[in-house]
């Protein structure tokens, strides 16, 4: 029996693809690994480095090698339980639209906190830029700008900021995740045309995407670098973060953060909060706000139940 090492490349509920000297080989998920999963819905994630025995034909991952970071969040329905999306990566890039689905900037801002959390770096794909309303395009534009995050426009119908689409990814090891329907796929499709990745109509009812892509999967590109195609989501919820240092994670409320009255300033009710004052006057997006006090509120509510 011989013992090699490989790259996750896609994982779903009974096996898992490996990348082993260049070879794709499907590779089994049983023993103690998987019996014992912890946290973790799944033990394995796309981007893990695995050793597994070989017998014969046969390949069965028997240990994961140390992680760089992993991207995760909470198990749909769960409180506790953590749902690994992608690990060892070099940036999260979060695909967001104008249009249909419409910008959610709950979901954005989540992601935002999760990558932080995680210490991995963020970048913001603005899609379908073609279906932007002006006011609507300055209005986000200026919100994240003003938070210090990277964002770039991009529309795959006239292929606007494709080039720059490219110049993010090459060279690194990116995952993209975002709503259902954003155009992550057209966007790869664009970059990368040998991929022919599936896209598929916009649901009229939900305003969202339909799943074309079902399991998590990496991709290597011809310029360099490789990407990890998610299924799209309806919703994001962080894993992790503790409610006392959400206010970590939202860069606008750093510098003000520390002039507050309290130094343990949640920035909700607090007298001399300086960040809530500049939440009045305009200073920071009523919107980013409003996503830090409604995450805030289901972590302390989460906590609460642990104890």
């Amino acid at each position: 029996m011989n013992t090699v090492e490989g790259l996750v490349v896609r994982v779903d509920a009974r096996q898992c693809d490996v990348e082993i000297a260049g070879e794709m080989r499907a590779a089994l998920m049983r023993g103690r690994l998987f019996e014992n999963r912890g946290i973790d819905k799944m033990p394995i994630a796309v981007g893990d480095r695995v050793m597994l025995h070989e017998n014969g034909d046969e390949l069965a991952i028997q240990e994961v090698l140390p992680r760089d970071n992993l991207f995760a969040r909470r198990v749909t329905g769960e409180e506790t339980r953590r749902q690994l999306l992608a690990v060892n990566v070099d940036q999260v890039v979060i695909v967001a639209c104008f249009g249909t689905p419409p910008f959610s900037s709950i979901t954005t801002d989540r992601i935002l906190a999760a990558c932080s959390f995680a210490s991995i770096p963020a970048v913001l794909v603005l899609n379908k830029s073609d279906k932007a309303k002006r006011g609507k395009r300055r209005r986000v534009m200026e919100t994240y700008q003003t938070g210090g995050f990277k964002i770039i426009e991009t529309s795959a119908a006239d292929e606007t900021g494709i080039d720059d689409f490219a110049d993010v990814v090459r060279g690194k090891r990116s995952v993209l995740y975002g709503l259902s329907g954003v155009g992550k796929s057209s966007l790869l499709n664009l970059i990368e045309s040998g991929l022919g990745l599936k896209t598929r109509e916009i649901s009229k009812s939900l305003k969202s995407g339909r799943h074309t892509t079902t399991f998590a999967r990496l991709y290597h590109l011809e310029m360099g670098g490789s990407v990890i195609d998610t299924p799209g989501v309806r919703a994001f919820r962080p894993h992790g973060i503790p409610s006392g240092e959400l206010r970590l994670h939202w860069p606008e409320f750093a510098e003000l953060g520390r002039k507050c009255d309290y130094d343990d300033c949640t920035h909700r009710h607090e007298p001399g909060c300086k960040v809530t004052a500049a939440v009045d006057a305009d200073e920071i997006a009523a919107s980013r706000y409003r996503s830090y006090e409604s995450l805030l509120c289901e972590l302390e509510e989460i906590e609460a139940n642990r104890d």
